[in-house]
Parts: structure tokens; C-alpha cells; sequence
């Protein structure tokens, strides 16, 4: 079998009416289907979705197929191909809201295509992506900046089995990013009775010293008021770093996470107020009304995915309530309150599935609502 040789070409490729397959380039998915192949000189070949462990598609060039069983690729170009048949059913990968749709994926852009990015804002005159990553590890995280707020709009990244290993310390190094026009300061914190807040929280990069120094830019910072930020926010991050690292009841393969906080209007049961408080910090940064989570988990051993919201009230007061369940909602909720469309890479029929119910709050994620 002709091997792929892979060229990054940027742009959408439909196989045809059978095939439905729209991916960018080089994007894995764990999302399988039985397969048949039919080749043009007359071949077919089957898969079944058992013995595939993932998929990579290149756009315009062709796919690669990881199989359980094998240390090497089956390779095939798209010109070598006429078809692709799902007996079962023919999955709907559509996906009309994917960032690829709006946005070219180079340069900043280059790793939006990944299911933990929310959908990217219109507005690039004032909003840049950053990408935090390493040699040695990839991508640390990503994040949408607003250099006319001076505000993080999300950070997102994802945690799994080659990232969230324990091999280094908390680097505490905070500093002013770079990457950013107008990034906030050391100064703007400076006795202003508001601390650093993360978003992508230290503790789950302590995979590489560089990674978890990366977790210092004020980029990935929100004022928090430290009751909430050592308080609910802390309690709520261990709790996703556990469903990460247990080794003894394995939930996600795969967590696709999104942290935020609020800089603009919210949307709370239709009615539309500030999300901010008329108080900055420092009279510079915002302060967010509320701080929330976005969160994606993929099951290898079910081949299934599973989403849930969680939002706090930012305020100066504790709050020790550890039935975390409390605060979750659906995404579509989620979007809804903020204007944000999360986890808009996946395939629209997955999509539309796991945003619009957490029925399965207690038996996947093993949380309860005291107060539904």
C-alpha cells in the first residue's frame, strides 16, 4: 500500500456523498465507525471499529489508521479511494460551527482545530490567540486575549496520560506576557486585595518545569478574590485533576477543559446584566461577577463522550460547600450565559448530544445536585 506523504495543505475535503469525512490537517480522532473501503483498482477493505485505536485524517491527502494490534499505519490517499461505507450507519460528521469554517488554521490559529477550543472570536482586531507549548510536550495551553479589556476571554488545554504526570514543582514566576500587545502587569495586582487567579492551574502542568513556568503568564490570570480563588475555585480544580490522574478508577481518557471568567455582558434565564463589577482591580483589570469551567471527557473503553458545566459566583466570602455537583449545568446553558460556543470541533451530531443534558452527572461523573 502507497504510503502517505503528508503536505499541510489548509482547507476542507469531502470524499464524497458516502464518505463524509470534513477534517483540517492532522487531526486525530478517537471517534470510530466500521469501515469499508473501496479502493479505485477494484479492492475493498474492512475495518472494524474494535480493532482501530484512532484515525488521522490529511486534508486533501488522505488518512492514516492507528490499529491496536499493529506498530505500523495503514496509509491511504484520497486518489487511491471511491468510497467509504459505515455499514452500521453513516455517522453525520457534519459540522457547521467548526473554527476551520470561519478562520484559516496557520499560525496562531494552527491548533484550533483541537476539541478543547471553544469557537474563536470575530473580533481580531483587539482579541489575539496565544499558544503555550514545549518541545517536549506539546501544547501547554491556549488562550483568547482582549487586549481593549486587558482580559482573558478563556483558557483551554487538556489533560491525559503524557501531560499530567508530577515530575516537577509549583514555579510561583509570575510575569507580563509577551505574546500579547497590552498584557496586564505585576503592578496591576500589587495591594489591590485581589490575587493572581489561574485558569490553567499550576498543578496540572507539573509535567516539565517549562510548562508549569508557562502557567505564570498574567495571560492565564483572572483577579480573583482569594476566598474564592483558594476557596471553591481551588476545590473545583482538584476535583478535575482527580478525575485526570486517578490511577484506580480511570473516568477520562481525555479531558478537554475550558476555564473562564466573565468580561462581558451575561445572559442568567434571559435577563441580561453586566458580568463584570463596577470595582477593577488596581483601577486597570476587570473583575468577573463569575468564574466557570467548561469540561469534555472522552471514554476510550465506551467510545464515549461526556460534558459538563460548572459555574461559580465570584465573591469576597467562602464558600464550603464540596457538593460540587451544585454548581454544574449543560454546556448549552453554559453557552447561553456567556455567549460562548465550547467544544464547537466536534461532530455536530456528538455535539448536539452531550451539551443539552447532564443526566449522567452522577453516573459518569459521580456528583449530585442537593439543589436541583
Amino acid at each position: 500500500m502507497k504510503k502517505i506523504i503528508s503536505t499541510l495543505i489548509i482547507g476542507l475535503f469531502a470524499l464524497n456523498a458516502n464518505a463524509q469525512v470534513i477534517y483540517p490537517d492532522n487531526i486525530k480522532t478517537d471517534k470510530i465507525y466500521n469501515m469499508n473501503i473501496t479502493l479505485k483498482d477494484g479492492r475493498k477493505v474492512s475495518y472494524q471499529k474494535s480493532e482501530i485505536d484512532h484515525i488521522t485524517f490529511v486534508t486533501n491527502v488522505g488518512m492514516k489508521i492507528y490499529l491496536k494490534a499493529s506498530s505500523t499505519t495503514d496509509d491511504y490517499l484520497y486518489s487511491q479511494m471511491s468510497s467509504i461505507e459505515y455499514p452500521e450507519s453513516a455517522p453525520d460528521l457534519s459540522n457547521a460551527n467548526a473554527n476551520w469554517n470561519n478562520f484559516e488554521l496557520t499560525g496562531r490559529y494552527a491548533y484550533a482545530w483541537g476539541l478543547e477550543y471553544p469557537h474563536l472570536n470575530s473580533n481580531t482586531t483587539d482579541n489575539q490567540v496565544v499558544v503555550k507549548k514545549t518541545d517536549d510536550y506539546g501544547v501547554t495551553f491556549s488562550l483568547e486575549w482582549d487586549n481593549s479589556k486587558i482580559a482573558n476571554r478563556w483558557t483551554c488545554y487538556t489533560m491525559h496520560s503524557k501531560n499530567n504526570m508530577k515530575d516537577t514543582d509549583r514555579n510561583d514566576d509570575f510575569k507580563a506576557d509577551p505574546d500579547v500587545t497590552t498584557s496586564s502587569q505585576l503592578n496591576d495586582y500589587k495591594n489591590s486585595g485581589f490575587s493572581r487567579g489561574h485558569l490553567c492551574p499550576s498543578q496540572d502542568r507539573q509535567c516539565s518545569v517549562e510548562q508549569n513556568k508557562q502557567t505564570f503568564f498574567l495571560t492565564n490570570m483572572q483577579p480573583q478574590w482569594q476566598t474564592h480563588n483558594g476557596g471553591l475555585w481551588k476545590n473545583l480544580e482538584d476535583k478535575i485533576n482527580t478525575w485526570s490522574t486517578s490511577t484506580t478508577d480511570k473516568l477520562c481518557d481525555t479531558l478537554y477543559i475550558v476555564k473562564a471568567a466573565t468580561i462581558s455582558d451575561v445572559n442568567l434565564g434571559g435577563e441580561v446584566s453586566s458580568g463584570v463589577y463596577a470595582e477593577k482591580c488596581n483601577n486597570r483589570l476587570l473583575v468577573p461577577k463569575y468564574f466557570y469551567m467548561a469540561i469534555l471527557g472522552y471514554n476510550k473503553s465506551s467510545d464515549t463522550y461526556h460534558a459538563l458545566g460548572l459555574w461559580t459566583i465570584h465573591q469576597d466570602a467562602s464558600d464550603t460547600n464540596k457538593n460540587y455537583g451544585d454548581y454544574a449545568i449543560t454546556i448549552d446553558e453554559l453557552e447561553q450565559r456567556t455567549g460562548i460556543d465550547f467544544f464547537c470541533n466536534l461532530p455536530d451530531e456528538i455535539e448536539n448530544e452531550v451539551e443539552a443534558s447532564i443526566s449522567d452527572l452522577t453516573t459518569y461523573w459521580g456528583l449530585t445536585k442537593t439543589n436541583p
